[in-house]
């Protein structure tokens, strides 16, 4: 076999750090490409492969990296040998795993064109953050123009996604974020308001505006204790959905924050659309068609070589960054 480099967890820590090691190259197997890999964007989802907290079974050792985009160098059984040569931005197949290294193969339903005007590094910052949030707005809601929608870390590259695709829907967007420093840009994308919940009541914050009545929709990264006050923002009837726990576990009576005004919650997994379904292909031609027009970016906030994967994940944990991290390989 050839060798190449990859950033591995060989076991989950709570305290261990990623690693580049020398791994098998893959062979491409049938319906799959092989990306010789350019760039590869760092998730919070690689923290929690990291550590062993995340939602679906991961095989150790494990390659980390979600998306990725590159060349595609080498088509497996029934792919067209046509690919072979072309850029492409891709998700790193149903298990997420395997785009922080110089190779990946990946399944051709999986793959993003890159949209016209982008680099290969904006290319890799995009797929996951822009089908996540289309996929929560259309998919799991069905965005309504006019409504108010609530976004938590409204600076991270899936918040500004969401802030940026709900306001073309003609939706009013709450962001929150954690500093006074990542407030602009959320405010520059689209967000009608942008709380520095350090400094401010999101949820006083998400009445005042909103008349009291509250939010329609609200979208919740972080967990902890911010996933059970969200429901204090939304009006009866209205939606939260969680995508993640960033700020710890939540534990709180659920049913019970339920049956205060009639509201309802939901998970969010972006890979149950699909990919290659009617409904993924919809989604893939949507938001490339508002990237390629200017309508919907998702900015680098980092740009680092492979080589420093273990500064990516210490911005990531110590929530420094804006937008996305990206990995030169």
């Amino acid at each position: 076999m050839t060798l190449m480099r990859a950033v591995v967890v060989g076991r989950p820590s709570a305290t261990g750090e990623p690693l580049l090691q020398a791994v098998d190259r893959p062979v491409p197997g049938r319906g799959e490409v092989l990306l010789r890999v350019a760039f590869a964007a760092a998730n919070w989802s690689d923290i929690q492969k990291r550590q062993g907290i995340y939602p679906d079974p991961v095989s150790y050792p494990v390659v980390l990296g979600a998306e990725a985009s590159g060349t595609i160098v080498d088509v497996g059984g029934g792919v067209s040998r046509d690919l072979i040569g072309k850029p492409t931005a891709a998700l790193c197949g149903p298990r997420l795993v395997g785009g922080c290294a110089e190779y990946v193969a990946v399944p051709v339903s999986y793959l993003v064109p890159i949209p016209e005007g982008f680099s290969l590094a904006d290319a890799a910052a995009f797929p996951l953050a822009a089908l996540t949030a289309y996929h929560l707005l259309y998919t799991a809601h069905g965005i309504r123009r006019g409504e108010v929608v609530l976004v938590h870390a409204a600076a991270g590259s899936v918040g500004l996604a969401l802030v940026q695709l709900a306001a073309l829907a003609g939706a009013r967007v709450i962001g929150t974020v954690g500093s006074t420093a990542k407030q602009d840009l959320p405010r520059q994308l689209g967000a009608e308001r942008v709380v520095d919940r350090s400094r401010e009541d999101f949820v006083a914050a998400a009445l005042d505006a909103t008349a009291s009545r509250g939010v329609d929709l609200a979208i919740d990264s972080l967990g902890g204790e911010i996933l059970p006050r969200t429901f204090d923002a939304l009006r009866p009837f209205g939606r939260l959905i969680n995508i993640g726990e960033a700020a710890g576990e939540p534990d709180f009576p659920v049913r019970k924050k339920l049956y205060e005004r009639s509201t309802s919650m939901a998970g969010f997994e972006v890979l149950h659309a699909k990919p290659g379904s009617p409904r993924w292909r919809r989604g893939v031609r949507q938001v490339v068609a508002a990237a390629s027009a200017g309508r919907l970016t998702i900015p680098i906030g980092n740009l680092m070589p492979l080589e420093q994967i273990s500064e990516a994940h210490q911005a990531l944990e110590g929530r420094t960054t804006q937008g996305k991290v990206v990995l030169q390989v």
